[in-house]
């Protein structure tokens, strides 16, 4: 007996400690499908512990993508993983099986349906000119040069983000455009395809609860040991994977420049916060399912919602 192929892509997106990498391994299991990960730090090998990844249990159930296959001193944007994730599901595609894109980083998400501005290529001298200034100024100053060259582009950038700063100061730099409007103008390539979207929710204290029961668990050692692991090969701070939140705060901390007390604070203040931001995030986000990510019939949910995805077989020749 044929069964239909799927023509499309379903995204699993959320906050945070919603569930979304066990959610989807259940979804690729029940439905046939391969898993690209949408989370901005997962694709650095080494860096486990803080950023949530798929664990082996999942990955050695369902193949993954775009997990592990980056050495964490590599830049990483939004516009290499749209690129490289819609590659990765018009192959799956082929292969008759499901795409389904999970993960938090919601500009990723934007990225692969809508396209993104991919600018001007990265230029070493300019780069090191906004670095020189970050290591005087501190990453807060370039945040509030953004903000006053272009509000727009501002909205996307976290506090602290100075990976992020530096690239928008770097495309409106070699444009002389700002970087908003040319994401508005020129967007780039977009997902053409279908897609179901299922955006995981929670109540803010039930979400909160999930985000404090990793503080009691073993991540308070496998952190610092794992932090203490990567100084010791040779990653330096400096490198873009240690941009994962609580990573150099850990850093701090294995050095003698945090108590254990401060670093717990901070890590759990850091992940609330940065709950908040992804919620808000998928809340300005058009054509997204919401659904209760504690609701019992979650599986079966997110199955009957991704129907639309799978085309009928095709009919017998002669009847």
């Amino acid at each position: 007996m044929r069964t239909a192929r799927p023509n499309g892509v379903l995204a699993i997106v959320g906050a945070t400690a919603t569930g979304k990498s066990e959610l989807a391994a259940a979804v690729a299991e029940r439905l046939g499908g391969e898993i690209v990960s949408a989370d901005a730090f997962a694709v650095y090998r080494g860096f486990d512990a803080g950023t949530a990844k798929p664990p082996a249990s999942l990955r050695a159930r369902v193949p993954h993508h775009l997990v592990d296959v980056r050495d964490p001193r590599e830049p990483w944007s939004a516009g290499e993983f749209a690129a490289e994730a819609r590659r990765l599901c018009e192959e799956i595609l082929a292969r008759g099986r499901l795409p389904i894109l999970a993960g938090g980083t919601g500009f990723y998400v934007r990225a692969f349906f809508g396209g993104l501005f991919e600018g001007p290529r990265r230029n070493d001298e300019v780069r090191r000119a906004l670095e020189a200034v970050k290591a005087r100024r501190g990453a807060a100053f370039l945040v509030r040069m953004i903000a006053l060259l272009d509000p727009a582009s501002a909205r996307r950038v976290g506090a602290a983000d100075a990976a992020r700063a530096i690239r928008l100061l770097e495309i409106l730099l070699l444009s002389g455009e700002r970087p908003s409007r040319l994401f508005r103008e020129r967007p780039g390539p977009a997902w053409e395809k279908p897609s179901v979207k299922v955006l995981l929710t929670l109540p803010r204290e039930v979400l909160y609860g999930r985000i404090a029961r990793r503080f009691q668990s073993d991540f308070v050692n496998e952190l610092p040991a794992e932090v203490s692991r990567l100084l010791a090969a040779g990653v330096p701070l400096a490198a873009p994977a240690f941009a994962a939140i609580g990573y150099r705060d850990t850093a701090a901390l294995v050095s003698g420049a945090l108590t254990e007390a401060e670093w717990a604070e901070r890590l759990l203040r850091d992940t609330r916060r940065y709950a908040k931001r992804q919620e808000a995030w998928f809340r300005r986000e058009s054509g997204l399912v919401p659904a209760r990510a504690d609701r019992p019939d979650l599986v079966d949910f997110v199955a009957r919602e991704a129907r639309p995805l799978f085309l009928s077989p095709a009919p017998r020749e002669g009847g």
